[in-house]
Protein backbone atom coordinates (compact mmCIF):
# COMPACT_ATOMS: atom_id res chain seq x y z
CA UNK A 1 0.00 0.00 0.00
CA UNK A 2 1.21 2.67 -0.88
CA UNK A 3 1.66 5.67 2.08
CA UNK A 4 0.23 9.18 1.76
CA UNK A 5 4.12 11.15 1.61
CA UNK A 6 4.71 8.73 -1.41
CA UNK A 7 4.72 10.04 -4.90
CA UNK A 8 2.12 9.45 -7.16
CA UNK A 9 2.81 6.56 -9.85
CA UNK A 10 1.17 7.99 -12.49
CA UNK A 11 0.33 11.84 -12.50
CA UNK A 12 -1.85 13.38 -15.44
CA UNK A 13 -2.02 16.38 -14.62
CA UNK A 14 -2.42 18.65 -11.21
CA UNK A 15 -2.59 17.01 -7.76
CA UNK A 16 -3.89 18.53 -5.36
CA UNK A 17 -2.54 18.18 -1.77
CA UNK A 18 -5.44 18.07 0.55
CA UNK A 19 -5.69 20.95 3.15
CA UNK A 20 -4.19 19.89 6.80
CA UNK A 21 -6.84 19.57 9.36
CA UNK A 22 -4.15 18.88 12.49
CA UNK A 23 -3.96 21.53 15.55
CA UNK A 24 -0.33 21.71 15.20
CA UNK A 25 2.27 24.95 14.65
CA UNK A 26 2.33 24.11 10.87
CA UNK A 27 0.33 26.23 8.75
CA UNK A 28 -0.86 24.25 6.13
CA UNK A 29 -2.03 25.99 2.40
CA UNK A 30 -3.65 24.61 -0.39
CA UNK A 31 -1.40 24.48 -3.32
CA UNK A 32 -1.10 22.72 -6.78
CA UNK A 33 1.75 20.64 -7.17
CA UNK A 34 3.00 21.33 -11.09
CA UNK A 35 2.85 18.72 -13.14
CA UNK A 36 5.95 17.28 -14.80
CA UNK A 37 5.10 19.17 -17.88
CA UNK A 38 7.39 22.12 -18.60
CA UNK A 39 4.21 24.65 -18.91
CA UNK A 40 3.04 24.19 -15.82
CA UNK A 41 2.20 27.49 -13.94
CA UNK A 42 3.50 28.46 -11.00
CA UNK A 43 1.14 29.16 -7.85
CA UNK A 44 0.43 32.92 -6.93
CA UNK A 45 2.45 34.70 -4.65
CA UNK A 46 0.62 35.22 -1.59
CA UNK A 47 1.51 37.73 1.15
CA UNK A 48 2.42 37.47 4.45
CA UNK A 49 -0.62 38.96 5.78
CA UNK A 50 -2.79 37.38 3.64
CA UNK A 51 -0.85 34.20 5.22
CA UNK A 52 -1.87 35.21 8.65
CA UNK A 53 -5.34 36.14 7.75
CA UNK A 54 -5.61 32.27 5.81
CA UNK A 55 -4.30 30.54 9.49
CA UNK A 56 -6.11 32.32 11.48
CA UNK A 57 -9.11 31.43 9.49
CA UNK A 58 -8.11 27.91 9.38
CA UNK A 59 -6.90 26.92 12.63
CA UNK A 60 -6.15 30.05 14.68
CA UNK A 61 -10.06 30.29 16.18
CA UNK A 62 -9.10 26.82 17.85
CA UNK A 63 -6.14 28.31 19.41
CA UNK A 64 -7.91 31.28 20.67
CA UNK A 65 -10.70 29.59 21.61
CA UNK A 66 -8.68 27.02 24.08
CA UNK A 67 -6.29 30.01 25.70
CA UNK A 68 -9.92 31.15 27.00
CA UNK A 69 -11.45 28.34 28.15
CA UNK A 70 -7.82 27.47 30.09
CA UNK A 71 -7.76 30.89 31.29
CA UNK A 72 -11.30 30.77 32.65
CA UNK A 73 -10.58 27.10 34.36
CA UNK A 74 -7.94 28.63 36.38
CA UNK A 75 -9.70 31.35 37.49
CA UNK A 76 -12.66 29.07 39.14
CA UNK A 77 -9.94 26.30 40.59
CA UNK A 78 -8.13 29.23 42.29
CA UNK A 79 -11.93 30.50 43.52
CA UNK A 80 -12.65 26.87 44.63
CA UNK A 81 -9.33 25.89 46.72
CA UNK A 82 -8.94 29.35 48.15
CA UNK A 83 -12.42 30.53 49.27
CA UNK A 84 -14.94 27.45 49.18
CA UNK A 85 -13.15 25.84 52.12
CA UNK A 86 -13.92 28.47 54.52
CA UNK A 87 -17.88 28.70 52.77
CA UNK A 88 -18.85 24.88 52.67
CA UNK A 89 -18.23 22.12 55.37
CA UNK A 90 -15.63 19.84 54.19
CA UNK A 91 -16.02 16.07 55.19
CA UNK A 92 -12.98 14.82 57.28
CA UNK A 93 -11.80 11.43 55.56
CA UNK A 94 -9.88 10.24 58.36
CA UNK A 95 -8.18 7.07 56.44
CA UNK A 96 -6.31 9.08 54.27
CA UNK A 97 -2.70 11.05 55.63
CA UNK A 98 0.12 12.22 53.93
CA UNK A 99 3.13 14.00 55.59
CA UNK A 100 3.95 14.99 59.06
CA UNK A 101 1.51 17.28 59.83
CA UNK A 102 2.55 20.77 60.74
CA UNK A 103 0.77 21.02 64.17
CA UNK A 104 1.61 24.26 64.92
CA UNK A 105 1.00 26.27 61.16
CA UNK A 106 -1.07 28.87 61.04
CA UNK A 107 -2.31 29.04 65.32
CA UNK A 108 -1.35 32.14 67.30
CA UNK A 109 1.94 31.62 69.29
CA UNK A 110 1.71 31.64 72.74
CA UNK A 111 2.54 34.85 75.10
CA UNK A 112 4.88 33.10 77.12
CA UNK A 113 7.42 30.39 76.16
CA UNK A 114 7.15 28.58 79.69
CA UNK A 115 9.90 27.44 81.84
CA UNK A 116 10.47 24.19 83.19
CA UNK A 117 14.67 24.19 83.56
CA UNK A 118 14.36 25.24 87.71
CA UNK A 119 11.41 22.52 88.83
CA UNK A 120 12.28 21.11 91.90
CA UNK A 121 10.42 18.26 93.00
CA UNK A 122 9.93 19.83 96.89
CA UNK A 123 6.84 22.06 97.22
CA UNK A 124 5.39 23.46 94.07
CA UNK A 125 2.39 26.24 94.36
CA UNK A 126 -0.11 23.37 93.45
CA UNK A 127 -2.97 25.88 93.99
CA UNK A 128 -2.16 27.45 90.20
CA UNK A 129 -4.61 26.65 87.88
CA UNK A 130 -2.32 26.90 85.04
CA UNK A 131 1.03 25.07 84.98
CA UNK A 132 3.01 26.65 82.47
CA UNK A 133 4.76 29.78 85.85
CA UNK A 134 5.27 29.38 89.00
CA UNK A 135 3.98 25.61 89.31
CA UNK A 136 6.94 24.53 87.37
CA UNK A 137 9.16 26.48 89.08
CA UNK A 138 10.55 26.26 92.33
CA UNK A 139 8.54 28.81 94.91
CA UNK A 140 7.85 28.75 98.43
CA UNK A 141 5.38 25.88 99.93
CA UNK A 142 1.68 27.22 99.48
CA UNK A 143 0.25 29.11 102.26
CA UNK A 144 -2.60 27.94 104.56
CA UNK A 145 -2.85 23.88 105.77
CA UNK A 146 -4.34 21.60 102.55
CA UNK A 147 -7.30 19.66 103.99
CA UNK A 148 -6.36 15.72 103.65
CA UNK A 149 -8.35 12.83 104.49
CA UNK A 150 -5.62 10.63 103.71
CA UNK A 151 -4.89 9.29 107.77
CA UNK A 152 -8.66 8.22 107.75
CA UNK A 153 -9.01 5.41 109.19
CA UNK A 154 -12.33 4.61 107.84
CA UNK A 155 -13.82 4.59 103.87
CA UNK A 156 -13.97 8.02 102.55
CA UNK A 157 -16.14 8.80 99.27
CA UNK A 158 -13.25 11.12 98.13
CA UNK A 159 -11.00 7.51 98.13
CA UNK A 160 -8.90 8.85 101.05
CA UNK A 161 -7.51 12.10 99.31
CA UNK A 162 -8.57 15.92 98.83
CA UNK A 163 -12.48 15.72 98.81
CA UNK A 164 -12.87 16.39 95.08
CA UNK A 165 -15.92 16.27 93.43
CA UNK A 166 -16.64 14.42 90.29
CA UNK A 167 -16.86 17.18 87.69
CA UNK A 168 -18.28 16.11 84.14
CA UNK A 169 -21.01 14.58 82.85
CA UNK A 170 -22.78 12.10 85.22
CA UNK A 171 -23.70 9.10 83.34
CA UNK A 172 -21.94 5.39 83.71
CA UNK A 173 -19.67 3.90 81.43
CA UNK A 174 -15.87 5.19 80.03
CA UNK A 175 -17.42 7.85 78.88
CA UNK A 176 -20.80 7.35 78.91
CA UNK A 177 -22.07 8.44 75.62
CA UNK A 178 -23.13 7.16 72.66
CA UNK A 179 -21.20 8.75 68.87
CA UNK A 180 -24.68 8.68 66.76
CA UNK A 181 -23.88 5.96 63.46
CA UNK A 182 -20.94 4.84 65.46
CA UNK A 183 -21.51 0.89 66.31
CA UNK A 184 -20.35 -0.13 69.84
CA UNK A 185 -21.10 -2.90 72.47
CA UNK A 186 -23.34 -1.74 75.44
CA UNK A 187 -24.82 -3.60 78.50
CA UNK A 188 -25.43 -2.71 82.35
CA UNK A 189 -22.27 -1.15 83.64
CA UNK A 190 -20.55 -1.43 80.32
CA UNK A 191 -18.76 1.01 78.29
CA UNK A 192 -21.21 3.08 76.28
CA UNK A 193 -24.06 2.49 78.72
CA UNK A 194 -23.42 2.67 82.35
CA UNK A 195 -26.02 1.05 84.42
CA UNK A 196 -28.90 2.56 84.12
CA UNK A 197 -28.45 5.04 81.83
CA UNK A 198 -30.22 3.85 78.49
CA UNK A 199 -30.11 1.42 75.92
CA UNK A 200 -28.67 2.37 72.73
CA UNK A 201 -25.39 1.01 71.58
CA UNK A 202 -22.53 2.95 73.32
CA UNK A 203 -19.52 3.40 71.57
CA UNK A 204 -17.30 5.14 73.88
CA UNK A 205 -18.19 8.84 73.69
CA UNK A 206 -17.38 12.06 71.79
CA UNK A 207 -14.33 13.38 73.37
CA UNK A 208 -16.39 13.80 76.76
CA UNK A 209 -14.88 9.95 77.62
CA UNK A 210 -11.88 12.46 78.44
CA UNK A 211 -13.72 15.19 80.07
CA UNK A 212 -12.44 14.65 83.72
CA UNK A 213 -8.83 15.56 82.51
CA UNK A 214 -7.48 18.84 84.21
CA UNK A 215 -7.95 21.41 81.10
CA UNK A 216 -4.31 22.90 81.35
CA UNK A 217 -3.62 22.79 84.96
CA UNK A 218 -4.69 21.15 87.99
CA UNK A 219 -8.08 22.49 88.24
CA UNK A 220 -10.49 19.82 87.20
CA UNK A 221 -12.25 17.35 87.78
CA UNK A 222 -11.74 13.86 89.37
CA UNK A 223 -13.25 11.12 91.25
CA UNK A 224 -11.42 11.84 94.29
CA UNK A 225 -8.40 10.23 96.15
CA UNK A 226 -5.89 12.51 94.12
CA UNK A 227 -3.57 14.39 96.94
CA UNK A 228 -0.84 17.36 96.60
CA UNK A 229 1.58 14.42 96.79
CA UNK A 230 0.51 12.71 93.63
CA UNK A 231 -0.35 15.95 91.86
CA UNK A 232 3.49 16.84 92.16
CA UNK A 233 4.51 13.29 91.93
CA UNK A 234 2.84 13.51 88.42
CA UNK A 235 4.68 16.87 87.39
CA UNK A 236 7.92 16.00 88.61
CA UNK A 237 7.44 12.70 86.55
CA UNK A 238 6.38 14.96 83.70
CA UNK A 239 9.55 17.31 83.91
CA UNK A 240 11.65 14.36 83.70
CA UNK A 241 9.82 13.21 80.31
CA UNK A 242 10.19 16.37 78.47
CA UNK A 243 13.77 16.44 79.46
CA UNK A 244 15.08 13.53 77.85
CA UNK A 245 13.37 13.66 74.79
CA UNK A 246 15.65 13.54 71.66
CA UNK A 247 15.77 16.21 68.83
CA UNK A 248 14.28 14.06 66.66
CA UNK A 249 11.01 14.18 68.70
CA UNK A 250 11.21 10.63 69.65
CA UNK A 251 12.21 9.46 73.07
CA UNK A 252 14.15 6.07 73.66
CA UNK A 253 14.28 3.37 76.55
CA UNK A 254 17.98 3.80 76.23
CA UNK A 255 16.91 7.36 77.37
CA UNK A 256 21.12 7.71 78.23
CA UNK A 257 21.00 8.92 74.92
CA UNK A 258 19.52 12.13 75.33
CA UNK A 259 20.18 12.18 79.11
CA UNK A 260 20.66 16.08 80.11
CA UNK A 261 23.68 14.55 82.44
CA UNK A 262 24.93 12.43 79.90
CA UNK A 263 28.17 11.27 81.98
CA UNK A 264 27.03 10.28 85.12
CA UNK A 265 23.83 11.04 84.20
CA UNK A 266 20.00 8.73 85.12
CA UNK A 267 20.99 5.07 85.59
CA UNK A 268 18.39 2.50 84.48
CA UNK A 269 18.62 1.78 80.76
CA UNK A 270 16.35 -0.24 79.24
CA UNK A 271 16.99 -3.20 77.16
CA UNK A 272 14.10 -3.58 74.81
CA UNK A 273 15.10 -1.73 70.75
CA UNK A 274 11.87 0.43 70.16
CA UNK A 275 12.22 3.94 69.84
CA UNK A 276 8.21 3.73 68.90
CA UNK A 277 7.27 1.98 71.79
CA UNK A 278 9.28 4.80 74.19
CA UNK A 279 7.62 7.80 72.28
CA UNK A 280 4.21 6.13 72.90
CA UNK A 281 4.87 5.69 76.23
CA UNK A 282 6.38 9.35 76.95
CA UNK A 283 3.71 10.89 75.13
CA UNK A 284 0.71 9.09 76.90
CA UNK A 285 1.37 11.11 80.33
CA UNK A 286 1.26 14.32 79.20
CA UNK A 287 -2.19 13.16 77.39
CA UNK A 288 -3.57 11.41 80.79
CA UNK A 289 -3.16 15.28 82.34
CA UNK A 290 -4.62 16.97 79.66
CA UNK A 291 -1.93 18.47 77.30
CA UNK A 292 -1.56 18.28 73.84
CA UNK A 293 -0.15 20.02 71.16
CA UNK A 294 -3.12 22.42 71.00
CA UNK A 295 -3.23 23.60 74.84
CA UNK A 296 -2.70 27.15 75.06
CA UNK A 297 0.67 28.78 77.31
CA UNK A 298 1.39 24.72 78.15
CA UNK A 299 5.29 24.09 79.23
CA UNK A 300 4.98 20.68 77.60
CA UNK A 301 3.18 21.72 74.21
CA UNK A 302 6.29 21.76 72.10
CA UNK A 303 7.55 18.61 73.24
CA UNK A 304 4.05 16.43 72.83
CA UNK A 305 4.05 18.17 68.76
CA UNK A 306 6.90 17.03 68.14
CA UNK A 307 6.49 13.63 69.46
CA UNK A 308 3.46 13.20 67.43
CA UNK A 309 4.88 14.35 64.49
CA UNK A 310 7.53 11.88 65.12
CA UNK A 311 5.35 9.15 65.51
CA UNK A 312 3.09 9.94 62.27
CA UNK A 313 6.14 9.51 60.33
CA UNK A 314 6.70 6.29 61.31
CA UNK A 315 3.59 4.97 60.05
CA UNK A 316 3.58 2.40 57.19
CA UNK A 317 1.15 2.50 54.30
CA UNK A 318 -1.21 -0.30 55.74
CA UNK A 319 -1.66 1.37 58.70
CA UNK A 320 1.73 -0.14 61.26
CA UNK A 321 2.87 2.52 64.02
CA UNK A 322 5.56 0.05 65.57
CA UNK A 323 8.36 0.33 62.71
CA UNK A 324 8.63 -2.70 61.22
CA UNK A 325 11.95 -3.52 59.33
CA UNK A 326 13.38 -0.06 60.22
CA UNK A 327 16.28 0.53 62.60
CA UNK A 328 17.32 -2.91 62.39
CA UNK A 329 17.17 -5.82 60.06
CA UNK A 330 15.07 -7.39 62.21
CA UNK A 331 12.58 -4.80 63.22
CA UNK A 332 10.91 -4.70 65.92
CA UNK A 333 10.44 -8.13 68.03
CA UNK A 334 7.45 -7.36 68.97
CA UNK A 335 5.66 -4.97 67.11
CA UNK A 336 1.99 -5.16 68.26
CA UNK A 337 3.17 -4.31 71.79
CA UNK A 338 4.37 -1.34 69.92
CA UNK A 339 1.50 -0.46 67.68
CA UNK A 340 -1.22 -0.82 70.46
CA UNK A 341 0.66 1.81 72.61
CA UNK A 342 0.93 4.05 69.73
CA UNK A 343 -3.02 3.54 68.48
CA UNK A 344 -3.65 4.64 72.43
CA UNK A 345 -1.48 8.11 71.67
CA UNK A 346 -3.15 9.17 68.62
CA UNK A 347 -6.97 8.23 69.77
CA UNK A 348 -6.29 10.17 72.60
CA UNK A 349 -4.76 12.97 71.12
CA UNK A 350 -7.97 13.08 68.49
CA UNK A 351 -9.98 12.70 71.25
CA UNK A 352 -9.38 15.36 73.12
CA UNK A 353 -8.21 18.04 70.13
CA UNK A 354 -10.38 16.57 67.26
CA UNK A 355 -7.36 17.43 64.36
CA UNK A 356 -7.84 15.77 61.66
CA UNK A 357 -4.41 15.52 60.96
CA UNK A 358 -4.32 13.46 63.72
CA UNK A 359 -7.86 11.39 63.21
CA UNK A 360 -6.89 9.64 59.40
CA UNK A 361 -3.31 8.68 61.30
CA UNK A 362 -5.66 7.21 64.18
CA UNK A 363 -8.31 5.41 61.95
CA UNK A 364 -5.97 3.67 60.10
CA UNK A 365 -4.30 2.42 63.13
CA UNK A 366 -7.26 1.14 64.28
CA UNK A 367 -7.94 -0.87 61.16
CA UNK A 368 -4.41 -2.27 61.21
CA UNK A 369 -5.49 -3.71 64.72
CA UNK A 370 -8.47 -5.54 63.36
CA UNK A 371 -6.80 -7.07 60.68
CA UNK A 372 -4.22 -8.64 62.60
CA UNK A 373 -6.42 -10.25 65.12
CA UNK A 374 -6.60 -13.76 65.08
CA UNK A 375 -10.26 -14.85 63.79
CA UNK A 376 -10.37 -18.14 65.33
CA UNK A 377 -8.87 -17.50 69.50
CA UNK A 378 -10.11 -13.80 68.94
CA UNK A 379 -6.47 -12.65 70.40
CA UNK A 380 -3.34 -11.06 69.43
CA UNK A 381 -0.10 -11.37 70.28
CA UNK A 382 3.73 -10.29 69.05
CA UNK A 383 2.81 -9.87 65.32
CA UNK A 384 -0.63 -9.89 63.44
CA UNK A 385 -2.84 -13.07 63.14
CA UNK A 386 -0.61 -14.57 65.75
CA UNK A 387 -2.92 -16.93 68.08
CA UNK A 388 -2.33 -14.33 70.97
CA UNK A 389 -1.36 -14.24 74.58
CA UNK A 390 -3.34 -12.06 77.65
CA UNK A 391 -1.36 -9.10 77.74
CA UNK A 392 -0.97 -8.17 74.36
CA UNK A 393 -5.01 -9.07 73.94
CA UNK A 394 -5.11 -6.05 76.57
CA UNK A 395 -3.73 -3.60 74.96
CA UNK A 396 -5.37 -4.04 71.76
CA UNK A 397 -8.54 -3.83 73.84
CA UNK A 398 -7.13 -0.90 75.33
CA UNK A 399 -6.75 0.85 72.16
CA UNK A 400 -10.09 -0.26 70.70
CA UNK A 401 -11.63 1.18 73.63
CA UNK A 402 -9.82 4.43 73.13
CA UNK A 403 -10.37 4.62 69.60
CA UNK A 404 -14.44 4.38 70.45
CA UNK A 405 -14.12 7.30 73.28
CA UNK A 406 -12.74 9.52 70.50
CA UNK A 407 -15.63 8.98 68.23
CA UNK A 408 -13.67 6.60 65.68
CA UNK A 409 -15.17 3.76 64.13
CA UNK A 410 -14.50 0.25 66.03
CA UNK A 411 -15.62 -2.98 64.10
CA UNK A 412 -17.92 -4.36 67.29
CA UNK A 413 -16.80 -7.97 66.30
CA UNK A 414 -13.39 -6.78 66.57
CA UNK A 415 -13.92 -6.06 70.39
CA UNK A 416 -16.36 -8.52 71.02
CA UNK A 417 -13.92 -11.33 69.89
CA UNK A 418 -10.97 -11.72 72.31
CA UNK A 419 -14.20 -12.74 74.84
CA UNK A 420 -13.02 -16.49 72.80
CA UNK A 421 -9.49 -15.46 74.15
CA UNK A 422 -10.34 -14.56 77.88
CA UNK A 423 -12.33 -18.36 78.23
CA UNK A 424 -9.22 -19.94 76.55
CA UNK A 425 -7.07 -18.64 79.60
CA UNK A 426 -9.53 -18.34 82.69
CA UNK A 427 -9.60 -20.12 85.22
CA UNK A 428 -10.96 -20.16 89.21
CA UNK A 429 -13.79 -21.14 90.17
CA UNK A 430 -16.03 -18.69 88.38
CA UNK A 431 -13.50 -17.82 85.62
CA UNK A 432 -12.51 -14.72 87.15
CA UNK A 433 -8.83 -15.10 87.28
CA UNK A 434 -6.60 -15.62 84.21
CA UNK A 435 -3.23 -17.09 82.54
CA UNK A 436 -0.59 -15.63 79.94
CA UNK A 437 -1.41 -18.82 77.97
CA UNK A 438 -3.79 -21.85 77.83
CA UNK A 439 -2.91 -24.36 80.57
CA UNK A 440 -0.83 -21.96 82.45
CA UNK A 441 -1.00 -20.85 86.22
CA UNK A 442 -2.99 -17.27 87.17
CA UNK A 443 -1.35 -14.14 87.85
CA UNK A 444 -2.23 -11.19 89.21
CA UNK A 445 -0.54 -9.24 86.48
CA UNK A 446 -3.14 -11.36 83.79
CA UNK A 447 -5.96 -11.50 86.01
CA UNK A 448 -5.47 -7.55 86.09
CA UNK A 449 -5.54 -7.72 82.32
CA UNK A 450 -8.43 -9.68 81.84
CA UNK A 451 -10.56 -8.17 84.30
CA UNK A 452 -10.04 -4.55 82.51
CA UNK A 453 -10.81 -6.23 79.24
CA UNK A 454 -14.24 -8.01 80.51
CA UNK A 455 -15.16 -4.56 82.31
CA UNK A 456 -15.00 -2.56 79.11
CA UNK A 457 -16.71 -5.32 77.08
CA UNK A 458 -19.89 -4.21 79.17
CA UNK A 459 -19.72 -7.35 82.00
CA UNK A 460 -22.06 -6.11 85.33
CA UNK A 461 -20.47 -5.21 88.07
CA UNK A 462 -22.13 -7.67 90.24
CA UNK A 463 -20.84 -10.44 87.29
CA UNK A 464 -19.20 -13.42 89.41
CA UNK A 465 -16.20 -13.46 87.03
CA UNK A 466 -15.73 -9.66 88.41
CA UNK A 467 -16.10 -10.23 91.95
CA UNK A 468 -13.57 -13.32 92.27
CA UNK A 469 -10.98 -11.79 90.47
CA UNK A 470 -11.54 -8.34 92.26
CA UNK A 471 -11.20 -10.71 95.40
CA UNK A 472 -7.90 -12.00 94.15
CA UNK A 473 -6.46 -8.80 93.18
CA UNK A 474 -7.32 -7.46 96.80
CA UNK A 475 -5.07 -10.08 98.09
CA UNK A 476 -2.09 -9.02 95.92
CA UNK A 477 -1.90 -5.40 97.30
CA UNK A 478 1.20 -3.03 96.39
CA UNK A 479 4.31 -3.40 98.22
CA UNK A 480 7.41 -1.75 97.39
CA UNK A 481 9.71 -3.58 99.81
CA UNK A 482 8.97 -6.58 97.73
CA UNK A 483 9.48 -7.12 93.76
CA UNK A 484 8.00 -4.32 92.61
CA UNK A 485 5.48 -4.62 89.31
CA UNK A 486 4.63 -1.04 88.03
CA UNK A 487 3.03 -3.27 84.98
CA UNK A 488 0.55 -5.17 87.52
CA UNK A 489 -0.12 -2.15 89.65
CA UNK A 490 -1.58 0.01 86.56
CA UNK A 491 -4.14 -2.80 85.47
CA UNK A 492 -4.71 -3.55 89.05
CA UNK A 493 -5.26 0.26 89.68
CA UNK A 494 -7.55 0.82 86.61
CA UNK A 495 -10.15 -2.09 87.21
CA UNK A 496 -10.41 -1.41 91.06
CA UNK A 497 -11.11 2.51 90.27
CA UNK A 498 -13.85 1.16 88.43
CA UNK A 499 -15.42 0.44 91.51
CA UNK A 500 -15.11 3.21 93.92
CA UNK A 501 -15.88 1.02 96.57
CA UNK A 502 -13.94 0.38 99.97
CA UNK A 503 -11.55 -2.02 97.88
CA UNK A 504 -10.55 1.04 95.86
CA UNK A 505 -9.86 2.95 99.04
CA UNK A 506 -7.89 0.69 100.67
CA UNK A 507 -5.64 -0.29 97.15
CA UNK A 508 -5.51 3.41 96.51
CA UNK A 509 -4.05 4.27 100.07
CA UNK A 510 -1.63 1.86 99.37
CA UNK A 511 -0.86 2.54 95.83
CA UNK A 512 0.19 6.11 96.21
CA UNK A 513 1.99 6.33 98.96
CA UNK A 514 4.22 2.89 97.45
CA UNK A 515 4.69 5.39 94.39
CA UNK A 516 4.99 8.86 96.17
CA UNK A 517 7.50 7.22 98.38
CA UNK A 518 9.65 5.56 95.68
CA UNK A 519 9.99 8.78 92.77
CA UNK A 520 13.42 9.58 92.68
CA UNK A 521 13.82 13.07 94.68
CA UNK A 522 17.21 14.49 93.23
CA UNK A 523 19.49 14.54 90.62
CA UNK A 524 19.10 13.88 87.06
CA UNK A 525 16.31 11.14 87.67
CA UNK A 526 14.21 13.82 90.08
CA UNK A 527 10.63 12.92 88.98
CA UNK A 528 11.52 9.70 87.49
CA UNK A 529 11.09 5.78 89.15
CA UNK A 530 14.16 3.86 88.91
CA UNK A 531 13.52 0.03 87.66
CA UNK A 532 16.30 -1.24 90.28
CA UNK A 533 15.93 1.10 93.30
CA UNK A 534 14.17 0.53 96.61
CA UNK A 535 14.17 -2.71 94.88
CA UNK A 536 14.12 -4.52 91.57
CA UNK A 537 10.80 -3.89 89.11
CA UNK A 538 9.31 -7.39 87.50
CA UNK A 539 9.95 -5.93 84.08
CA UNK A 540 12.26 -2.77 84.65
CA UNK A 541 15.55 -4.27 83.12
CA UNK A 542 13.65 -4.61 79.78
CA UNK A 543 11.88 -1.02 79.64
CA UNK A 544 14.02 0.57 82.21
CA UNK A 545 13.32 4.14 83.73
CA UNK A 546 11.54 5.79 80.78
CA UNK A 547 8.87 3.14 81.38
CA UNK A 548 9.14 2.89 84.75
CA UNK A 549 8.29 6.68 85.11
CA UNK A 550 5.39 6.81 82.19
CA UNK A 551 3.52 3.58 83.88
CA UNK A 552 4.02 5.50 87.47
CA UNK A 553 2.74 8.73 85.95
CA UNK A 554 -0.06 7.24 84.71
CA UNK A 555 -1.36 5.07 87.41
CA UNK A 556 -1.19 8.24 89.66
CA UNK A 557 -3.68 10.30 87.02
CA UNK A 558 -6.22 7.07 87.76
CA UNK A 559 -8.81 9.68 89.49
CA UNK A 560 -9.34 11.87 86.15
CA UNK A 561 -7.65 9.97 83.22
CA UNK A 562 -10.74 7.69 82.73
CA UNK A 563 -14.64 8.19 84.11
CA UNK A 564 -15.06 4.88 86.56
CA UNK A 565 -17.47 2.37 84.58
CA UNK A 566 -19.39 1.53 87.38
CA UNK A 567 -21.43 4.02 89.83
CA UNK A 568 -22.87 1.99 92.73
CA UNK A 569 -26.04 2.90 94.16
CA UNK A 570 -25.52 1.57 97.87
CA UNK A 571 -22.97 -1.30 99.19
CA UNK A 572 -21.15 -2.95 96.91
CA UNK A 573 -21.60 -6.37 95.47
CA UNK A 574 -19.61 -9.27 97.29
CA UNK A 575 -18.86 -13.05 96.42
CA UNK A 576 -20.84 -15.41 98.09
CA UNK A 577 -20.05 -19.03 98.04
CA UNK A 578 -23.15 -21.18 96.70
CA UNK A 579 -23.55 -23.17 99.94
CA UNK A 580 -23.59 -19.63 102.38
CA UNK A 581 -26.75 -18.54 99.96
CA UNK A 582 -29.91 -19.10 101.51
CA UNK A 583 -32.04 -21.43 100.13
CA UNK A 584 -35.48 -20.51 98.81
CA UNK A 585 -38.42 -19.97 100.96
CA UNK A 586 -40.94 -22.79 100.65
CA UNK A 587 -44.57 -21.53 99.93
CA UNK A 588 -46.88 -21.60 103.08
CA UNK A 589 -49.17 -23.96 102.98
CA UNK A 590 -52.93 -22.83 101.57
CA UNK A 591 -55.21 -22.61 104.44
CA UNK A 592 -59.11 -24.21 104.05
CA UNK A 593 -61.31 -22.08 102.51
Amino acid sequence: MASLIDPPTEASGPVEIPVSTARGPTMAVTAVAAAPCSGAALPEAISPLERVKRWFRDEGYWYATSAVVHAIGFVILAFVVTFLPHVLPVGQNLSQTGESPAFDAGEPQDKQAPDFANFELGNPQLNQGDISTEALREVQAPTGKPVYIDASPEYEPAGGGMSTGLVGPELGGLGGFTVPGVAGIAGKGGVGVGEGTGTLPGSGGDRLGFSLRPKGGFAGGGTGGRTFATDRAVLGGLVWLAKHQGPSGAWSLQHGRFCPGRQGGCSGQGTYQSDAAATSLALLPFLGFGQTHQTRNSPFKKEITKGLAWLIKQQAPDGNLAQMGRGSERGEPKPMYTHALATIVLCEAYGMTRDPKIGGPASKAVRFIELAQNEVTGGWRYRPKDPGDTSVVGWQVMALKSAQMAGLGVNSISLESPRRWLSSVAVGRRQGLFCYMPYQRESPSMTAVGQLCLQYMGSAPDDAALLEGKEYLMTNLPDGNLQRDIYYWYYATLVLHNYLDQDWDKWNRIMRRTLVNTQVPEGCGTGSWDPDQPTLDRWGSQGGRLYMTSLSVLTLEVYYRYMPLFRLNGPPPTLQSPEKKSPPAEAAPAKPS
